[in-house]
């Protein structure tokens, strides 16, 4: 198994939703997924975090505390921690485990998480908000004395007791793809995560992300041979009118930039030759594309990725060990002849 942390490639698996899970299966279900990420040489996963789930940091603590090197790549939101707790979690989980985890700071959420909260910030009002956060978040880890005014947040002479060591320091991103989440990551000095547009597209210089490195939430169901991988996505995503009716309310809810813009790409869902699969969004059953075929065909597709300037991959919920290991390999070899 090639190193691709050599490569500067950094590749999480994501967890499945706790979402009609009792506690001992969901944790049962984390478990079995953190080890299937280690095995397969991973980073670590992506843990969600909104009102319906689990505490994303318990469940971080979980992961840790039952393996040897995954890394949770918590969600975090500024409606449910504030900057100070965060930061002592990270150090928490550092000085307890030798362990660290790394974050994806998010702005939103669903609309209904955000009224329950009452959040009625606009869309570029809340990255306003996630940039104070995460700058305070950022000042406490790194062992600084946060003294800060601003909009949303007033901070006065705060400092961790218990500094994270500097080998423990998260790796954080900002997730999003708007305008607004661009200029909030830029100011932090954070890679973005978004969901990505076609792959022939994205070679687009005004489609590039920020200078501080970026990151693509996607789906890979790749195999040796390209019938077995299509096989596989058709079964496990089929077409479902009602799901279709579900992805429309939610589009027409306008909470986020990413959704229309997947939504409007105007692609064959099942082009000849075109791994870049939008069915599995089209139709709710989850919130990525996928890249689909076999490994040559998905590698063609991840170079223009890696070309483009992607160097995080976070997959989306594997349903077997041999979608991480098969997504490996893909991605492996369009490492081996990305643009360098």
């Amino acid at each position: 198994m090639s190193d691709l942390a050599a490569s500067g490639v950094t590749l999480y698996s994501t967890v499945r939703s706790s979402i009609g899970h009792g506690q001992t299966s969901h944790l049962r279900t984390l478990l079995e997924l953190a080890g299937w990420v280690d095995d397969a040489g991973y980073r670590g996963a992506l843990v969600y975090s909104d009102n319906t789930s689990m505490d994303a940091w318990l469940a971080a603590q979980a992961a840790i505390a039952n393996t040897a090197s995954f890394v949770p790549l918590v969600a975090v939101q500024p409606l449910d921690k504030t900057p100070f707790a965060v930061a002592r979690a990270v150090s928490s989980l550092a000085h307890l485990y030798g362990r660290r985890v790394d974050i994806n700071f998010v702005s939103g959420g669903f609309i209904r998480d955000l009224a329950v909260q009452g959040d009625t910030l606009s869309h570029d009002a809340r990255y306003d908000r996630l940039t104070e956060y995460a700058g305070i978040v950022r000042t406490l880890l790194g062992g600084g004395m946060a003294n800060f005014t601003g909009e949303y947040y007033t901070v006065r002479r705060a400092r961790l007791t218990t500094a994270v060591p500097e080998d423990l320091l998260p790796t954080a991103y900002v997730s999003g793809s708007s305008a607004a989440s661009l200029q909030a990551g830029e100011s932090l000095g954070l890679g973005q995560l978004s969901f990505p547009v076609p792959p022939e597209d994205f070679a687009s210089p005004d489609l590039r992300k920020n200078k501080f490195g970026s990151g693509i939430s996607i789906g890979i169901i790749a195999r040796d041979d390209s019938a077995e991988a299509w096989r596989i996505a058709r079964k496990r995503f089929p077409a479902d009118p009602e799901g279709a009716e579900r992805m429309k309310l939610l589009l027409s809810a306008g909470v986020s930039s990413w959704q229309p813009q997947l939504a409007s790409v105007p692609i064959p869902d099942e082009a000849e030759g075109q791994p870049y699969w939008l069915v599995p969004f089209r139709y709710h059953h989850t919130f990525c594309p996928y890249l689909v075929g076999s490994h040559d065909e998905v590698a063609q597709a991840v170079t223009a990725y890696l070309n483009g300037g992607i160097r995080t991959f976070v997959l989306d919920i594997p349903r077997e060990p041999d979608d991480l290991w098969h997504a490996r390999i893909a991605i492996e070899r369009a490492v081996a002849v990305m643009d360098r």
